[in-house]
């Protein structure tokens, strides 16, 4: 059953088939009902990938992230479908996996199924592969910082900004050596931590501690904390770059007999719901994630609804995280909140 039996069976013409399909309130109220009531009689559903083609839109976008397992990327995802739904469009969804290779693929993938844009996670791929995509012909938002792939449209949060900021809470609370703990394969985020850990140090005329680097997992933190602790050089403070590395080293003091906060502070980055549960409470840098998606969505289809717009200088959204000051880090007050 295709449009043309319709008409055929109502007795219309296919202009008037389609005229009820696409607009609907262009045809006589008598006349649309009648042709609806034959569409259901003859259960006739229409092709909406090729009439989307033909309109040159399929109402799907794609989001390619990194991994599902992460929290962070569970609310990223939320954001997104939460903005695509109220503009009647589907999220085609894929996990590059985290390496530039798999976002090539993911992209030549998403790009051959026409969907009418794209947002990109944590992009590792270089300009030239950005290029050999295509995508730079359709419209695209990068999560992230997009460092090296020229001028595009991105949102991501300031992860400098905070990681200053937390590092100074520390000094705040008489911790002289800070050490930062961060994730061995998080290069963008790492790094824009490990600068703003840095420039929060030399405000405050105080030596950085060690930097160390671990698989993001608690066992990495575990592991790591061990191998310090092992050293029998403490610092007074672990600043981590994820919750779970915050607690893998919360784990390896209880093993030792460290008491945190007493002897260590600990502090996290992404203030997960077990932030609260474990003992003591974890201090934490709160990541607008869920925002974060909301925001990235709605660039997206700006671009989409409005090709000027896209021909315009790339926009960049800055998200302002917050502190979520817990006892983990010494604080003897009731948990509260710094912001930006």
């Amino acid at each position: 059953m295709n449009i043309k039996e319709i008409a055929r069976q109502a007795q219309v013409s296919v202009a008037t088939v389609s005229r009820v399909l696409n607009h609907p309130e262009q045809v006589q109220p008598e006349t649309r009902e009648h042709v609806l009531a034959v569409m259901e009689q003859f259960h006739y559903t229409p092709n909406w990938f090729a009439r989307g083609l033909n309109l040159g839109r399929t109402n799907t976008v794609a989001l390619l992230v990194p991994t599902f397992e992460h929290g962070i990327y569970h609310r990223v995802i939320t954001g997104v479908e939460t903005v695509a739904a109220k503009k009647g469009a589907g999220v085609l969804l894929c996990n590059t996996h985290g390496t530039a290779e798999g976002e090539v693929d993911s992209l030549r993938m998403v790009l051959d199924r026409k969907v009418d844009g794209v947002i990109l996670g944590a992009a590792r791929l270089s300009a030239a592969q950005l290029d050999a995509t295509g995508l730079r012909e359709r419209p695209f938002v990068i999560i992230g910082r997009g460092d090296g792939l020229g001028d595009v449209t991105a949102c991501y949060i300031n992860f400098e900004g905070s990681a200053a900021r937390m590092t100074q809470h520390l000094f705040e609370l008489g911790r002289h050596r800070v050490d930062l703990l961060l994730d061995e394969d998080s290069h963008s985020k790492s790094g824009a931590i490990l600068q703003g850990y840095r420039a929060a140090c030399a405000q405050a005329g105080l030596p950085a501690g060690q930097v160390h680097t671990a698989e993001d997992s608690l066992r990495g933190g575990y592991l790591a904390a061990r191998r310090l602790f092992a050293t029998g050089s403490l610092p007074d403070a672990i600043f981590a770059s994820s919750d779970e590395l915050a607690f893998g080293v919360m784990k390896a003091a209880r093993a030792e007999g460290v008491d945190i906060p007493g002897r260590l502070a600990v502090a996290g980055f992404s203030d997960s719901p077990m932030c609260e549960l474990v003992t003591p409470e974890l201090t934490s840098v709160e990541q607008p994630a869920h925002r974060l998606g909301m925001v990235a969505a709605r660039l997206l289809f700006d671009l989409i609804e409005d090709e000027q717009l896209a021909d315009r200088v790339p926009q960049q959204v800055v998200l302002q995280p917050k502190l979520k000051i817990r006892r983990s880090c010494g604080n003897e007050k009731y948990i509260y909140e710094l912001f930006e």
